[in-house]
């Protein structure tokens, strides 16, 4: 058996702006809403170096390729049970020691301190305290009160509080895409745990993390500022179309280098890596799986995977990995996948 060729779509600073920007058209031209203008401007990209006709060949072949890659998961027994003779048991009455009081308040008290670290562990008093919710692997699009629309990507958390002259959402965990709805009246707002995100009329991306946000802005203007416990928390950084900031809790804002498609692709069903090393590549796909991904080589964490994958079916994203990296994916069960550099 032939071993499989490791693609990677460029390989220096330049290659990898190249590839970036190809990956970015290939998501706007696999779009519906792709106007004629932006078909113009392809074709223009498109023969003004050969280097750009080829960096969008490679990436448009992987994206063909990880469609054909079979489903790994092995298919199930049809009827999902296996039989088991019964055994005749002994008739013995077990002696059963009735516990006292106390004993039963301490194990009740136990279960419920587990219950309750699982259900913030897990996200769950997210979801208990906000308005709009996506499981793990979900989307949903929700229109607000105002007539703004919310595109809800995996796992997020939202709560709402529109009064008097304010529209504040608070975007508790997750990521979210806000379409607003023009009212200079009353300026909308973004609170995450890593600053606030305003604007009157626009459409904008933003990401909660621990202590920080990642906004980017398709439309329109966006005023970004660190959480009211920053130093400088008056201070706040105006973002234009195609404008992309990382800010954190303590007041650091950091320029984004991805492109706003890029960072939005998720709207389209489609993550975007652009020679990025397995371990953010890991990290992103892991948000839409139940369960968790495990990258068990710290070597294999540094290599570099480029391609466009499908949010439908992260298994064949994984398949793509293994086929083009030197790392083994192995299926434990449906909730833990391992990632093993090959010797």
């Amino acid at each position: 058996m032939t071993k499989p060729e490791k693609r990677s779509v460029g390989s220096g600073a330049h290659d990898e702006a190249v590839t970036e920007t190809a990956t970015t058209w290939f998501v706007r031209m696999s779009a519906d809403a792709a106007t004629d203008a932006e078909r113009r401007a392809f074709r223009v990209w498109l023969e003004g170096d050969p280097a750009h006709r080829d960096a969008y060949a490679q990436v448009e072949t992987l994206w063909v390729e990880l469609a054909g890659i079979p489903d790994p998961r092995p298919a199930r027994e049809a009827n999902g049970r296996t039989g088991h003779s019964a055994r005749a048991k002994p008739s013995i009455r077990p002696i059963i020691r009735r516990p006292g009081i106390r004993r039963y308040a301490v194990l009740a008290a136990c279960l419920l301190l587990m219950a309750v670290w699982g259900l913030w562990s897990l996200g769950g008093y997210d979801r208990l305290r906000a308005d709009h919710a996506t499981a793990v692997g979900e989307t949903r699009e929700v229109t607000l009160a105002d007539g703004s629309v919310v595109h809800l990507n995996t796992d997020t958390a939202m709560g709402v509080a529109f009064a008097g002259d304010r529209r504040v959402v608070r975007l508790y965990r997750g990521e979210a895409f806000f379409t607003v709805a023009r009212d200079q009246r009353r300026p909308f707002e973004v609170v995450t745990a890593g600053g606030v995100a305003r604007a009157v009329g626009t459409a904008f991306n933003v990401r909660s993390e621990e202590a920080a946000m990642t906004v980017a802005v398709a439309e329109g203007r966006v005023a970004i500022s660190p959480g009211v416990a920053a130093p400088q928390s008056g201070h706040s950084v105006i973002l234009g179309p195609g404008e992309a900031l990382r800010q954190t809790a303590s007041g650091r804002g950091v320029p984004v280098a991805a492109t706003v498609e890029t960072l939005t692709a998720w709207r389209q069903g489609k993550l975007v890596f652009a020679n990025r090393p397995l371990r953010a590549v890991v990290a992103e796909l892991d948000r839409y799986r139940p369960g968790t991904i495990v990258l068990l080589s710290g070597k294999a964490a540094d290599e570099r995977f480029s391609g466009v994958v499908s949010l439908a079916d992260t298994d064949r994203a994984l398949a793509a990995i293994e086929s083009t990296l030197p790392v083994d994916v192995i299926h434990l069960t449906a909730y833990l996948t391992l990632l093993r550099g090959r010797e």
